[in-house]
């Protein structure tokens, strides 16, 4: 009788034990951008990483031509992968370039990513996008110079 009943109770705690979702393993997701503040129409690359283990399934965000209203994205670079740990870990990063034509401070959002459908998220970035001062009495002069170095052609 006693017998059966410690049998009872392995099987129970077997079965639960099999039930139980395995520890998930640890995904970061971190989001950066190369230039706080941008002249409009000038470009900025924000980067976006994600760290998985190798046998975990990876879905990026799908984004086409806005980031958000008023910032535009030019190019998605292909994602790059790095194997980490022996081929345990793996780094995917994938770049994007921004612009915008309109002065303001944007919000940018987290991105989403999916790592075995379960969603994560980067930081939320920050953009100020400047207008380009204009001289209106003196029209040749209508550009900002930002160090830059002139060749004499011969």
């Amino acid at each position: 009788m006693k017998m059966k009943h410690i049998s009872k109770i392995i099987a129970i705690i077997g079965l639960l034990l099999v039930g139980m979702p395995k520890a998930n393993a640890q995904v970061t997701v971190d989001a950066k951008i190369d230039s706080l503040q941008l002249l409009i129409g000038e470009q900025a690359k924000v980067t976006l990483e994600v760290s998985l283990d190798a046998n975990q399934k990876l879905q990026l965000p799908m984004l086409r031509d806005t980031l958000v209203r008023g910032v535009e994205i030019l190019d998605i670079a292909k994602p790059d992968t790095q194997m980490l740990n022996e081929g345990k870990r793996m780094l995917i990063e994938q770049e994007y370039t921004i612009t915008s034509f309109d002065s303001a401070l944007y919000y940018l959002p987290p991105f989403e990513v999916l790592v075995n459908d379960q969603p994560y998220r980067s930081k939320a970035l920050a953009l100020k996008v400047y207008s380009v001062p204009v001289d209106t009495l003196n029209p040749d002069n209508f550009y900002v110079r930002r160090n830059l170095v002139f060749a004499r052609l011969k």
